[in-house]
């Protein structure tokens, strides 16, 4: 007896809904223009923050170099999120496509993981700069 897979594909594809999230007709606009003002301000500053560390040899240090990798993450956090809340609040769409919503996913839990390793290492960094030789000497007072 033979074990037999066969792939039938779909009928319809695979969609998610956002249910509980109703915003006003009357107040999209206005919400999107204010995520937009989000996402350049977000765009404009950390672009600014890796700009001047790229720029500036004297940056080039362990602590600016994690600033730099922080920025960067922060970059990929708000476009993750931010640029399918504004297609939403412009055009009232609340669908997304299985793969849409993969990557997005993806992006979110990429980009927190990413932050609280950049963290984890900036603190162990501080620490080791503070001339503190043993780690487990700090946390034993808590």
């Amino acid at each position: 007896m033979e074990n037999l897979t066969i792939l039938t594909p779909l009928k319809q594809p695979i969609v998610f809904e956002l249910e509980s999230f109703d915003v006003p007709q009357d107040q999209g606009p206005i919400l999107f223009f204010l995520a937009l003002l989000n996402y350049m301000v977000v765009l404009l500053a950390n672009g600014l923050v890796i700009g001047i560390i790229v720029a500036d040899r004297a940056l080039h240090r362990p602590m600016n170099i994690m600033i730099c990798n922080l920025a960067a993450c922060d970059l990929l956090g708000g476009t993750a999120v931010l640029i399918r809340l504004m297609i939403y609040l412009a055009t009232g769409h609340k669908k997304i496509a299985y793969g849409e919503a993969i990557i997005q996913a993806f992006s979110v839990h990429t980009y927190g993981a990413a932050v609280q390793t950049i963290l984890a290492a900036m603190a162990y960094d501080s620490m080791s700069r503070a001339g503190v030789q043993d780690v487990e000497s700090c946390t034993a007072d808590l």
